[in-house]
């Protein structure tokens, strides 16, 4: 017997957090910068005071290195009127003034992207009277900067729009890992939809084979959270019900083994799953046996 649905005593916790734009690193040592050294040799005789000796000095100039990066102020929006602000963030991991050429598209027919617009007063909030429109941006090794994708159109839930930005690369320049170039996404999300959902299913195998409900049959359950946005401190809780014992060392997360320590609560199974990002999918699994 398999049965489907969220039961009233298997439950989700789990809250909506507005994702922030990870920090840029620190600044790479600039381009342009000479490094000296000198390494030293020390003799040491019986008798005899010490004696340092130089070696010579070898100098290296630091070669310009362009990287990119771009990054979601979310990852996922409610569908809004039109125009919308999507915000993104622009950053140098590399260590010289780098000019990016800015681009945004959508991946539905009828989106289009009206205009791309920078932060200028750093307040995180869109304002067609100072956020003025920009095709690239110019940043100092490390440097960051907000800019807001407005899209318009047929918005729907389901639509994405990716922001990307591309480094003008001088001929002398080393390019990075990016290869000079980064893209960033947010889906559109219809407002009413839950931030998460949880499913539950049941299996039972019965002594001797069959999946009759006897006693000394052994029910596995099968807890699946799926996430349509981002959500923190999810945790998950299934209580086993009177007339059933939890069989010790079943519990299963993504079908890799979690030790009962911690993660049994008296007869409740609880595993927290910590922060979740919209799009994320988590399995449990635990035995429990018909008494």
């Amino acid at each position: 017997m398999t049965r489907r649905g969220t039961g009233w005593w298997g439950m989700i916790v789990a809250a909506l957090v507005a994702a922030t734009p990870a920090p840029a690193a620190p600044a790479a040592t600039p381009a342009g910068t000479t490094i000296a050294n000198t390494a030293q040799l020390t003799l040491v005789a019986a008798g005899v005071a010490p004696v340092t000796l130089d070696s010579n000095t070898v100098t290296i100039a630091v070669d310009a290195l362009v990287e990119a990066a771009i990054a979601a102020d979310v990852p996922t929006a409610p569908v809004a009127t039109a125009p919308q602000p999507l915000a993104f963030t622009v950053a140098n991991p590399g260590n010289a003034v780098t000019v990016y050429r800015l681009a945004a598209a959508a991946d539905r027919d009828g989106v289009t992207v009206a205009t791309i617009a920078a932060d200028t007063d750093g307040d995180g909030r869109y304002d067609p009277a100072t956020d003025r429109p920009v095709s690239t941006v110019t940043l100092a090794p490390g440097a960051q900067q907000r800019i807001f994708v407005l899209a318009s159109g047929a918005l729907a839930p389901g639509a994405a729009i990716t922001a990307t930005a591309v480094a003008d690369t001088p001929a002398a320049a080393t390019v990075g890992a990016t290869g000079g170039r980064a893209s960033a996404t947010v889906r559109l999300v219809d407002a009413a939809t839950p931030a998460a959902r949880l499913d539950k299913a049941q299996s039972v195998a019965a002594p001797g084979g069959g999946a009759r409900a006897v006693a000394g049959a052994i029910v596995t359950y099968t807890l699946t959270a799926r996430f349509a946005r981002d959500c923190a401190a999810a945790e998950v809780s299934d209580a086993v019900p009177d007339g059933m014992r939890f069989m010790p060392g079943s519990i299963m997360l993504d079908d890799q083994p979690l030790a009962d320590a911690g993660r049994l609560d008296g007869t409740t199974v609880r595993i927290a799953l910590g922060d979740m990002p919209a799009g994320a999918v988590r399995q449990i699994r635990f035995n429990a046996i018909i008494l």
